[in-house]
Order: C-alpha cells, then sequence, then structure tokens
C-alpha cells in the first residue's frame, strides 16, 4: 500500500509507504513522528472533544506513557490543553489549518537553526566549505513545514480514505 509524501518537485504530495512512521523519506526522530501521529489523529478523529492518550496511542500504534511525554511538550507549546477528570483528555488550542507541522516539530525538538550553534565548536573554520548553506536550507525546510497545517494532512487522509474513528454521535450522513 502507498501513501504520499508531502512535498515533491512539483509541490505535491508524492507515494511512498503507508505508515504513520517514516521509512526512508526522511531523518526525523521518533518523537517528532509520535508528535505529527498524535497531533493528527486529534484533529482527524478526535471531533473538538476530548481524546485520551491511551486512546490516541492505541490507534496509532504508539506506547502511550512516551506519547504522554510528547503531549506534555505540545501542551507547553500551547498546541494542546489537558482537560482533567471523567471525559477528559487532550484537545487542540486551535482549529488544525491553525496549526503548522513547524510548530509541532519545533515543540518536540525546538526552533529550527539551533543544532548548528551546538557543533560549531567541533568542526573547525575552513574557507572551502560552503558554511552559508545551513542556515539558507535550515530557513527553507522551516518555511515548507509552515506552509503544510494539520489540516491538510487531515484532508490528505480523508482523499485517501485513512479510517477515521469520530466519537459516538459525530458521524452522519447527509
Amino acid at each position: 500500500m502507498t501513501s504520499r509524501r508531502l512535498l515533491g518537485n512539483s509541490g505535491c504530495w508524492q507515494s511512498f509507504r503507508t505508515s504513520c512512521m517514516l521509512e526512508s523519506a526522511m531523518r526525523l526522530s521518533r518523537q517528532v513522528q509520535y508528535a505529527v501521529c498524535g497531533i493528527f489523529d486529534l484533529a482527524y478523529n478526535g471531533g473538538g472533544g476530548p481524546v485520551r492518550v491511551q486512546t490516541i496511542g492505541e490507534r496509532q500504534r504508539i506506547p502511550y506513557r512516551f506519547l504522554e511525554q510528547i503531549f506534555q511538550r505540545l501542551r507547553k507549546a500551547g498546541l494542546v490543553a489537558g482537560r482533567r477528570g471523567p471525559g477528559g483528555g487532550y484537545v487542540l488550542t486551535r482549529s488544525p489549518d491553525q496549526i503548522s507541522l513547524r510548530e509541532v516539530i519545533e515543540a518536540v525538538e525546538g526552533p529550527f537553526g539551533l543544532a548548528k550553534s551546538a557543533n560549531e565548536d567541533s568542526w573547525p573554520e575552513s574557507s572551502h566549505r560552503p558554511d552559508f548553506l545551513w542556515d539558507d536550507l535550515s530557513e527553507r525546510v522551516a518555511d515548507m513545514l509552515s506552509g503544510i497545517a494539520i489540516s491538510d494532512i487531515c484532508r490528505e487522509a480523508a482523499r485517501r480514505s485513512i479510517v477515521r474513528r469520530l466519537p459516538d454521535g459525530l458521524d452522519y450522513q447527509i
């Protein structure tokens, strides 16, 4: 079964294996992949109401204790809010069209471009390297991720008939 990558040369979705986890398309940390899958599940299946992390973990096949730690970071970044008590769980703080992939990634890994400064001392200067490239590349990737909203992923998932599990009473037909 195939799915599509977010952007190719044409700016369209491109094929790769269907999975919440990336295989060879790109290297992202497992935490980032889990965060994206968790936010997607909340937007796609939550119906606007609170969803327990354990429920998201079961659907996405992510260890819920690890996912809970990731959702704490998403909460600190203001992307989700927790509701306690019976019927509690997490909800998005904004609509899915107002949450970008960049925000999700930065909630877990920190702002783009910080990794370079941490490694500057370990790599001696050279006038023969294209050091200008790293900041430019980081900026371009960040801009591209800023342009992809969680709602875009949900629309693509619906177009591809990804199974949806809405709360009772929210699945209706016209």
